[in-house]
């Protein structure tokens, strides 16, 4: 019995961890969008307003999706 509950917190606790990995992940792609939007549309030879703000929007919106997907994959793991 005590086998089949540490078996059942190991599992608990690696699918905890890879939800907050896959979230470590997206936060990553979203800082780095963010900076490569800036980078292209914010810098001093070539400011463009609303080329960045349409670039940080779709930025935001990956993200969003990148964390949906996360929350997918957990409850995906922890169905199982």
């Amino acid at each position: 019995m005590r086998y089949l509950f540490f078996l059942a917190m190991l599992v608990l606790f690696c699918a905890s961890n890879a939800q907050a990995d896959c979230k470590t992940d997206c936060e990553q792609e979203f800082k780095t969008a963010t900076q490569e939007c800036q980078g292209t549309y914010n810098n001093p030879e070539n400011k463009q307003p609303d080329q960045l703000q349409q670039c940080l929007d779709q930025a935001e919106a990956d993200y969003k999706s990148c964390l949906d997907q996360c929350e997918d994959e957990w409850d995906d793991e922890t169905e199982r």
